[in-house]
């Protein structure tokens, strides 16, 4: 009778839930303070070791699976078609905004910017002058991409170039969570008429997209 009543007793203490410097556990074994292991081993190498332990705000301790920890990319936009916009103007033009676009970062991220913007020509030039086609990348108000184009109608490369010529660009940057303004604008000269020079519409190969690359370890 001893030997049961010894066994039963030992059971229903393995059973319930143990608590260290805490009398209402609340799981099978409940810490209140730190946890120090003296001696560990590094299996990083070892395929089978593929869990790692996570815990949440109130300290319970489980694992996520290790494939599950790594860098995660969200696509903030991606824009085909901009607005066509008269760029042109004498001298050194204001640039004008094509296309501002607001993104939300709920972590720190890197930011990846990607542009290809058209730009088209009114009409075909024969005052041997040379003609600037640029196009800025702006991020929270600061030009952080110049890109150009060039036109030259002298004698010796022809007067009656024609077609649709592209502005690209890149950027990558670490911005903190919140909130940002991505913003491409053009500006052309020499042009007589800001609408000699037009960036931006409707053609194949016209890209406007950003991503976030999020490190979710």
């Amino acid at each position: 009778m001893k030997i049961f009543y010894f066994t039963f007793l030992f059971c229903m203490n393995i059973s319930a839930q143990v608590g260290i410097n805490t009398q209402s556990p609340s799981r099978t074994l409940d810490v209140n303070g730190s946890l120090r292991v003296r001696t560990q081993t590094n299996q990083s190498a070892t395929a089978s070791y593929d869990n790692v332990l996570a815990s949440d705000a109130n300290g319970n301790v489980d694992y996520v699976k290790k494939s599950s920890l790594n860098q995660q990319m969200v696509q903030l936009f991606s824009i085909s078609t901009l607005t066509a916009v008269n760029t042109g103007g004498s001298g050194t033009p204001t640039p004008v905004s094509i296309n501002n676009q607001s993104i939300t970062l709920a972590k720190p991220a890197f930011v990846i910017v990607n542009f290809s913007v058209p730009v088209t020509l009114s009409t075909t030039f024969s005052d041997g002058r040379l003609k600037l086609m640029r196009t800025h990348l702006n991020v929270d108000g600061t030009n952080v991409v110049r890109t150009s184009s060039t036109y030259t109608n002298t004698t010796a490369t022809g007067t009656n170039l024609s077609g649709i010529f592209y502005n690209n660009g890149s950027y990558i940057a670490l911005l903190a969570a919140g909130t940002h303004t991505i913003e491409i604008l053009g500006t052309c000269f020499d042009f007589a008429a800001a609408n000699q020079c037009i960036q931006g519409g409707n053609f194949a190969g016209t890209i406007f997209q950003a991503y976030a690359l999020y490190n979710d370890f």
